[in-house]
C-alpha cells in the first residue's frame, strides 16, 4: 500500500547545471528545478517545506563541495525520505566505467578529483548512520562525455549504466538506457524527461491511484515517453520502496459507491472493465522476474469497463510492441 513521505522529515536536494564553459547549454535544466522545487513544496502535491528543499551553489569556486555539502545537510536531518535529483551532462570514464555528473568548470575526467562522481551520492545514501529510511535517486542525463547539441550525451552501449547507478536500499530512476540519450529538445521549456514528470505533478495520473507512488510515477513516465518516441526511463528498486508515494495525484477523484445488481439493472447494463493500472503493475513484476505476481496482478485487474475501452487498451499495447501483455488481457476479456 502507497504512503505519502511524511514532508516535516524529508529533504529534497536539487542539482541542475543549464551552463558549462565547454559542453553544451542546457537552459531547459533551470526550468527543471524552479518548476519542481516549486511542486515539491505545493500542499496540494507533497508538501515539502520550502527550507527543506536544497538546492546548491554552483558559482562559486568549488561546486562539488556545495553538492555534497547540501547533500551532507540534508541527509543528517532527513528521518523519512532523501530525494536527490540531477539534471545535465552525464559523462562516463571509459577506463572505469565510473558515472561522473558534470558540473561547471569540471566537464573533463583531467581533474576527476573535483568531479562529482556517482560513487560520491552512492557513498552519501548508503552511510549506516543515515537516518532517511528511504532514499530516491532522479538522474536526468546521459553517460558519455561526447555531448551533442540537443541530447545530453550517448552512452557506451558496454558499460551498464542501470548496474553503475544501483544504490541497495534506494529507488533509483533514470532519463533513458545506456545506450541512449537523454533528450533536452531546443526551445522546449523542460527536457523531455523531467517535463513528462512536472505534468504527472501538476495535472496527475488519469486512472491512478489516489497518491502517486514511485512504481506508478515510473510506469506512467515510461508508457508516455514511449508513445511520444522519447527514450523510456529506467529504474532500479529493492524491496518495497517502490510503494513510496511523493506527490499526491491531482487527476484523482474518490470511486463512486458501488451499486448492486437490482439498482444495476435501472441505469443500464453493466460491463466488465480491465483495470487499466494493473496491468502496468504486471509489466514491472515481470521485469523484476515475479511472475507469480505478475499473473496474480492480471487475475485482479476484472472490474467495470465498457468493451471498446477495453479493445483499445489493447491495441495500444500491440503497437508498443507489449504483445504478451496485449494476449494477457485479451485472455481476461474472454473470461468475464
Amino acid at each position: 500500500m502507497a504512503t505519502l513521505a511524511d514532508p516535516t522529515a524529508s529533504r529534497a536536494v536539487l542539482v541542475g547545471v543549464p551552463e558549462y564553459d565547454s559542453l553544451p547549454p542546457l537552459p531547459a535544466v533551470r526550468e527543471n528545478v524552479g518548476a519542481l522545487r516549486r511542486l515539491f513544496a505545493d500542499p496540494a502535491v507533497w508538501g515539502l517545506p520550502t527550507e527543506n528543499i536544497l538546492v546548491p551553489d554552483l558559482s562559486g569556486p568549488d561546486p562539488l563541495d556545495a553538492v555534497m555539502g547540501a547533500l551532507r545537510s540534508a541527509a543528517r536531518e532527513a528521518t523519512d525520505t532523501l530525494l536527490v535529483y540531477y539534471a545535465g551532462h552525464g559523462l562516463t570514464n571509459i577506463l572505469t566505467g565510473e558515472l561522473t555528473l558534470a558540473l561547471p568548470g569540471v566537464e573533463d575526467l583531467d581533474q576527476w578529483w573535483r568531479a562529482l562522481s556517482f560513487n560520491h551520492i552512492r557513498r552519501a545514501l548508503t552511510d549506516p548512520t543515515l537516518a532517511a529510511t528511504r532514499r530516491v535517486v532522479v538522474l536526468d542525463c546521459c553517460y558519455s562525455a561526447l555531448a551533442l547539441a540537443g541530447d545530453m550525451g550517448p552512452a557506451p552501449a558496454s558499460i551498464d549504466v542501470a548496474a553503475l547507478t544501483e544504490v541497495n536500499g534506494a529507488f533509483v530512476l533514470t532519463a533513458c538506457a545506456e545506450s541512449e540519450t537523454a533528450k533536452a529538445p531546443p526551445g522546449a521549456r523542460y527536457t523531455a524527461f523531467t517535463g513528462e514528470l512536472i505534468t504527472a505533478l501538476e495535472e496527475g495520473v488519469a486512472d491512478g491511484p489516489e497518491l502517486l507512488d514511485l512504481h506508478t510515477l515510473y510506469l506512467h513516465l515510461a508508457e508516455v515517453l514511449a508513445e511520444r518516441r522519447w527514450p523510456v526511463p529506467q529504474q532500479r528498486s529493492r524491496n518495497s520502496i517502490g510503494d513510496l508515494a511523493l506527490a499526491r495525484n491531482r487527476a484523482w477523484s474518490a470511486p463512486a459507491a458501488s451499486v448492486d445488481g437490482d439498482d444495476a439493472g435501472r441505469g443500464g447494463p453493466v460491463f466488465r472493465r480491465v483495470a487499466v493500472p494493473a496491468t502496468e503493475r504486471a509489466r514491472l513484476l515481470q521485469r523484476v522476474g515475479n511472475f507469480p505476481g505478475a499473473a496474480a496482478a492480471l487475475r485482479d485487474a476484472a472490474v467495470d469497463q465498457e468493451p471498446e475501452a477495453l479493445r483499445q487498451r489493447i491495441r495500444q499495447l500491440r503497437r508498443a510492441n507489449r504483445h504478451s501483455e496485449a494476449a494477457a488481457l485479451w485472455r481476461l476479456a474472454e473470461g468475464v
